[in-house]
């Protein structure tokens, strides 16, 4: 794909990336790229029930987690039973793991380099009306 150039600080995309404020509803070629990319700040819309902001990290724990975001669900039994979900489950524990103890360790604020994603929608669900919510602000 690579369409979206690599000094880009802000992107604005009608669609949210796979994984992120989308309901498993976004895209997978738009994430690769948002990760090749890596921009301070990413807003998007499209998917109303996502609305919100979240801090991405592009680290191991991000990929891990969103890797388990993408697997399909197997059902309220089958998810139960030991699979590969679990593994990926547990490479996203131990990686959250890692990072608290390794701030907590160096007695310091950590990596700051996170990007964030903000979902803009303002349509309460399908119903076409518009939400009363607050304006989301963003310091970057």
């Amino acid at each position: 794909m690579r369409r979206i150039p690599l000094e880009t600080d802000v992107l604005v995309t009608h669609t949210p990336p796979r994984s992120h404020l989308d309901l498993g509803l976004g895209c997978p070629g738009l994430l690769e790229e948002v990760w090749r990319v890596k921009p301070r700040l990413h807003v998007f819309g499209h998917i109303h029930w996502g609305r919100g902001k979240e801090s991405v990290y592009f680290d191991g724990c991000q990929r891990a987690y969103e890797t388990l975001m993408s697997r399909a669900p197997r059902g309220p039994i089958l998810d139960f039973i030991p699979n590969a979900g679990w593994f990926v489950a547990l490479q996203v524990c131990y990686y959250g793991f890692n990072a608290v103890a390794f701030k907590y360790l160096m007695l310091g604020p950590g990596s700051n380099n996170a990007s964030l994603m903000v979902n803009t929608a303002s349509m309460d669900g399908n119903t076409g009306r518009l939400r009363k919510n607050p304006a989301q602000v963003v310091e970057l």
